[in-house]
């Protein structure tokens, strides 16, 4: 390692099947709340969902023999286009964190309960773009021309959604033993519940199975 890296450590994220989240030298950690968390070189994330010191660790997913694994009849890990007159919209159902600013901001556009629910001709390409870099898990990202745009230029950081997951932004490396690939290596969600089918990236599962932060 260089001088360099050993004064400016790059941030990473660390994690195995059974582990908790090993943070590393991640410049800013915000709570819930909003408050920035005092730093620190490393800490150990909550992502089995039963702590009682959330966001932190406090070895409760040994006692109770948590695997976080991707399950077998998780969402396909694919890419859908659609493709409108000014923009084409891409989208990865299977890390889609149900933040929901894309509906909430571009009700016309984003629509869940239609078959063909992503209508890219009903707004503005301005504001399909300005909705899509609010969507936190990567999920969604659009194209000018052939090049795919999903990269907003982010500070790195972690922000952690009130009774949802940890929001990773700003090209921060993730590792773990089952070789994951964020679908944008810019910013993504990692699942805190515990029930994420799609491990150990957040499917939207904290809503369905009720999670809180307390």
């Amino acid at each position: 390692m260089c001088d360099s890296e050993q004064k400016n450590p790059k941030p990473k994220i660390e994690l195995t099947k059974t582990s908790a989240i090993k943070a590393k030298h991640i410049p800013k950690i915000m709570d819930a709340d909003g408050n920035v968390l005092p730093p620190k070189p490393i800490r150990l994330l909550c992502r089995c969902g039963v702590s009682k010191n959330k966001p932190y660790c406090d070895g409760t997913h040994s006692k109770i023999d948590f695997k976080g694994e991707k399950s077998e009849d998780r969402k396909p890990d694919r890419v859908t286009r659609y493709k409108g007159k000014e923009i084409t919209v891409l989208d990865n159902r299977a890390v889609c964190s149900r933040d929901g600013s894309c509906y909430r901001m571009s009700p016309d556009v984003f629509i869940p309960s239609k078959f063909k629910w992503i209508k890219p001709d009903a707004a503005s390409r301005d504001e399909i773009v300005n909705t899509i870099h609010h969507c936190p898990s990567g999920s969604l990202s659009y194209l000018e021309g052939e090049e795919r745009k999903d990269d907003w230029g982010s500070e790195p950081m972690i922000k952690i959604a009130k009774n949802g997951p940890f929001e990773v932004k700003g090209h921060i490396e993730l590792e773990d033993d089952m070789d994951s690939q964020p679908e944008s290596h810019e910013h993504y969600t990692l699942c805190r519940c515990g029930g994420s089918k799609n491990m150990p990236f957040c499917d939207g599962s904290h809503i369905s199975n009720g999670f809180q932060d307390d």
